[in-house]
C-alpha cells in the first residue's frame, strides 16, 4: 500500500481532452428522459434535419416540405426515391419522437399523484425528510484534481488511488476515476429524480467508497472491468 505524503504534488490540471471526455461522461448524471434526448434522440434529429436539408436542395424547399407533411405524393417529384425516404421519415420519425416525449411527460405527471399505499404514506410521514446532497455545481463529475484540492479525506483518497493501483500514473487514474463515477450513475436507480448536482454527489460518494476500498488492496474497479 502506498503511503501518501502530506506534501506530495497533486494530479496535473485536466487537459482539454480530459475535460471533454469527462463532460461526455457527466451526461450519465441526467435522468432517463433527458439522457435519452441528449444521447440518443439528438442523433435521430440530426439525421432527420440532414435528410430534410438535402431534400430541400434536391427536390426544392417547397416540394420537400409538402412531401414531408403528405401534401405531395413522392412519385410526383423529380427524385421519387429520395422523396419516398423523406416521406417515410415524416410519417414515422417525427410523430414517434413527439408522441414519445409527450407520453413520457404525461405519464410523469399522472404517476406523481396518489402513488403511495397507506402504509408507505404513514411511514413517510413518521420520518423527517433528509437533506438533499450538496450540489457539485450541475452537470459535472469532479475530477481527481478537484478532490485533491479539497484536502482531507478526499486528498488521501486521490493519493492512494493514484499511487497504489495506478503506480503514480495520474492520467490513467483520472480517466478510471470518472469512468467509475459514470458506471455508478448509469446503474444506480435511486439517482432517478435527483438533479444532476445531487446525482453527481451521490454517485461520487459510492464510487469513492468502492474505489478507496479496492485501492487499499492495490486494485482498481475500472481496471478490473475494462472501463
Amino acid at each position: 500500500m502506498a503511503t501518501p505524503s502530506p506534501d506530495s504534488p497533486g494530479p496535473p490540471d485536466d487537459s482539454r481532452r480530459e475535460r471533454w471526455r469527462d463532460g461526455i461522461r457527466a451526461l450519465s448524471l441526467l435522468n432517463r428522459a433527458p439522457h435519452w434526448l441528449v444521447t440518443r434522440a439528438s442523433w435521430w434529429l440530426t439525421g432527420f434535419v440532414t435528410l430534410y436539408v438535402v431534400g430541400g436542395a434536391v427536390l426544392g424547399w417547397r416540394a420537400a416540405s409538402e412531401v414531408l407533411v403528405g401534401l405531395t405524393a413522392p412519385g410526383q417529384t423529380r427524385h421519387a426515391v429520395y422523396a419516398y425516404v423523406l416521406c417515410l421519415a415524416g410519417w414515422m420519425v417525427v410523430p414517434a419522437f413527439i408522441g414519445g416525449a409527450a407520453g413520457y411527460l404525461l405519464s410523469q405527471q399522472i404517476d406523481a399523484r396518489r402513488r403511495l399505499t397507506e402504509a408507505e404514506l404513514l411511514d413517510d410521514m413518521s420520518h423527517p425528510v433528509p437533506p438533499a446532497p450538496a450540489s457539485s455545481g450541475g452537470l459535472r463529475i469532479r475530477s481527481l484534481v478537484d478532490l485533491h484540492a479539497e484536502g482531507g479525506n478526499a486528498r488521501r483518497f486521490v493519493e492512494e488511488y493514484v499511487n497504489s493501483p495506478h503506480s503514480g500514473d495520474h492520467e490513467r487514474a483520472k480517466g478510471h476515476w470518472t469512468a467509475t463515477v459514470q458506471y455508478v450513475a448509469d446503474r444506480l436507480d435511486r439517482l432517478e429524480g435527483l438533479t444532476p448536482g445531487e446525482a453527481a454527489m451521490a454517485a461520487e460518494w459510492l464510487a469513492r467508497t468502492v474505489a478507496f476500498a479496492e485501492a487499499r488492496l492495490g486494485k482498481c474497479f475500472a481496471c478490473d472491468r475494462g472501463l
